[in-house]
């Protein structure tokens, strides 16, 4: 996200930065990722589902999908999450990340270091409830891996 929080512009990321999503693939295979139908559809379709991940999607409109687990609700892809014996992300969009950031225990940020126009947020988050574990600085962004403070 930028440092205005944005996310998205027109249903897609308003950047295309190769190290950010070669993080994303290092970060996120061999695990679980769930993700709402918008951020499914904006995935082209021939990378559809992720490879070497469990993709699950909540979503209640969404028919059956191949190569991945429709779940009506948040509360069921975290049933079907827990089911599986590896680390669980949240990809997105903007409303799946205001309903899991309450249960989230850690938080990965690329911090894209250029302004880009957008239509959609990531929401706030009270960092004073995080602490700051690892950080890498990259040339377009700075990803920095937050841990959720107990207490």
């Amino acid at each position: 996200m930028t440092k205005d929080r944005i996310i998205g512009k027109d249903g897609s990321i308003p950047w295309k930065i190769t190290e950010d999503m070669a993080l994303f693939r290092e970060l996120t295979i061999g695990n679980t990722v769930i993700m709402g139908r918008k951020t499914w559809i904006s995935i082209p379709e021939r990378n559809r589902p992720l490879s070497r991940r469990v993709n699950i999607i909540v979503s209640s409109t969404l028919p059956e999908q191949k190569g991945a687990i429709v779940c009506k609700s948040v509360e069921e892809s975290f049933e079907v999450a827990r089911s599986y014996d590896n680390d669980v992300f949240c990809i997105g969009g903007a409303k799946l990340y205001a309903a899991m950031l309450p249960f989230a225990d850690e938080l990965h940020i690329s911090w894209v270091k250029d302004s880009y126009e957008g239509d959609t947020r990531f929401p706030r988050v009270n960092f004073s409830q995080w602490k700051e574990q690892e950080t890498k600085d990259f040339e377009e962004f700075t990803y920095k891996r937050y841990v959720r403070l107990q207490g």
